[in-house]
């Protein structure tokens, strides 16, 4: 039950730590889709850093095509080939098979002189030059793998599909321990994203699902669907009680929160375009640098220099805090964005970084990403959030909601049972002006004002001022809530 290295970041995580030492595995893809890639991967990954050469069985491509390919990664194959760590070998399939099932073969005989543990055959489509019917490619199939399985050898074996077919299995899926599947789909109508799935993995668990994959200039990696690892939290009003309180550097939010809000918690500022959610941001952010906590900003709207013009119009010198290291801007145009990448970042940053505070600006950005996949976007904020809190660390979400958006509607949306605090931010005309309204509309185990107050936004930043009278159909559903 060893597990080995595929070499490929994240495709061990949805292995659970990699694949079992001796196995087969089928990777199954469209043309294009990267399966080559991974092989090449698998096999310069082990070579080069586990000790464990390994041999690449190619019946279309020549070694030197293989070889231009994988400089493109910075994978210099034919320097293993010196240092007798690697073998690539451009044969047919008949003759292969011949050599695979003799002893005394070329490569039985190069595979104990190398030690090879591991193997790249590209592709078990070819098989089908030997022989087209079903029965005799199975037992071809079934005689090959046992050799390689008697050999001890962990085998990567491609095959090629014509196109994505659900609740399609071939016989390769049977006769091998894992399969997996690359897909390339098109998403948005203009673009195309590659995923990988692990549909197979006898003896070993792995986490199912589309799991997105990039392949950049050092090669293939794989972003593991986020999950939550806790489904809810124990006790929050107990948590509440004893827990610390965040100022959020705004005087009468903090006092509706009764000192700010509960270290570790998140929370949803919700509201309408201009409603200063970014503003609010900032000064949480700044507020934790007074503190001595330092700051995150995932910038999914504003670039760093925008949010530095923002901060300095409330009376934040942002660019200083950046320059001292007291807050980092991790920023990402949401044009391209890839979700599941860009929390694995976040994970990254959060491991090499210590933070104690966190603002994601926007959620709105990110939304179209899951194609209207609520479900799926409720479980990735909720990873989110978890991953946040494992680390303490006090975050606040911002989100855009439409300006006939009643906020009966945010509070009973699928996203509204992650968040502990749901501030909401709307613009109303009073009269003649157009004026700036908040709410608590939910701060879970902690008493709070729940009155609708204004504030505005002045150089000197957010001051919350007298409370609202309720007199407009607005603050009259507030008040049934």
């Amino acid at each position: 039950m060893t597990k080995i290295s595929t070499g490929i970041p994240g495709l061990d995580d949805v292995f659970m730590g990699g694949i079992l030492k001796g196995d087969a595995v089928l990777v199954q893809g469209t043309p294009g889709a990267g399966k080559t890639t991974l092989g090449l991967q698998f096999i310069y990954h082990g070579a080069k850093f586990c000790n464990e050469p390994g041999m690449v069985i190619t019946f279309e491509e020549f070694p030197q095509q293989m070889y231009r390919d994988a400089l493109n990664f910075g994978w210099d194959l034919q320097a293993l080939e010196r240092e007798n760590k690697l073998r690539i070998i451009s044969t047919s399939p008949g003759v292969f098979q011949r050599q695979v099932q003799d002893a005394q073969g070329i490569f039985q005989q190069q595979a104990r002189e190398m030690k090879v543990q591991r193997i790249f055959l590209d592709s078990v489509s070819h098989f089908q030059r030997i022989t087209t019917d079903p029965v005799q490619l199975r037992e071809l199939m079934n005689s090959f793998l046992n050799t390689l399985k008697q050999g001890g050898f962990t085998t990567l074996l491609t095959q090629e599909v014509a196109h994505e077919e659900r609740g399609v299995v071939s016989f390769e899926q049977y006769v091998v321990d894992a399969v997996i599947r690359i897909f390339v789909l098109e998403v948005r109508d203009f673009d195309r994203k590659r995923f990988i799935e692990v549909l197979k993995a006898r003896g070993q668990n792995f986490i199912s699902g589309k799991h997105a994959m990039q392949i950049n200039e050092q090669g293939m990696r794989v972003y593991p669907r986020p999950m939550a690892r806790r489904l809810y939290r124990a006790s929050s009003a107990a948590v509440a009680d004893s827990a610390r309180r965040v100022p959020t550097g705004i005087g009468g939010l903090d006092r509706m929160l009764e000192g700010g809000l509960i270290e570790g918690f998140s929370a949803l500022v919700a509201g309408d375009p201009g409603s200063s959610k970014t503003n609010f941001a900032l000064q949480f952010l700044a507020e934790g640098v007074t503190q001595g906590e330092r700051g995150l900003f995932i910038a999914l709207r504003e670039s760093p220099q925008k949010l530095m013009n923002s901060a300095r119009s409330i009376g934040l010198n942002l660019e200083q805090m950046v320059n001292d290291g007291n807050i980092h801007i991790l920023h990402h145009s949401p044009i391209q964005i890839d979700p599941d990448a860009l929390y694995w970042e976040i994970e990254e940053t959060l491991q090499k970084q210590t933070f104690k505070r966190v603002v994601l600006d926007s959620l709105t950005d990110l939304e179209p990403s899951f194609h209207d996949d609520i479900k799926r976007l409720r479980d990735y904020v909720y990873a989110l959030i978890d991953l946040f809190t494992q680390h303490n660390i006090t975050s606040i979400v911002t989100r855009q909601v439409g300006e006939e958006t009643a906020d009966k509607e945010v509070v009973e949306s699928d996203l509204a049972m992650v968040f502990d605090t749901i501030l909401a931010l709307r613009l109303r005309r009073i009269q003649d002006h157009i004026r700036k309204t908040l709410v608590l509309l939910k701060v879970r185990g902690s008493n709070h004002d729940s009155g609708v107050r204004l504030f505005k936004v002045s150089n000197e930043g957010i001051l919350v001022e007298t409370k609202f009278e309720p007199t407009s159909r607005f603050l009259r559903q507030l008040q049934r809530l």
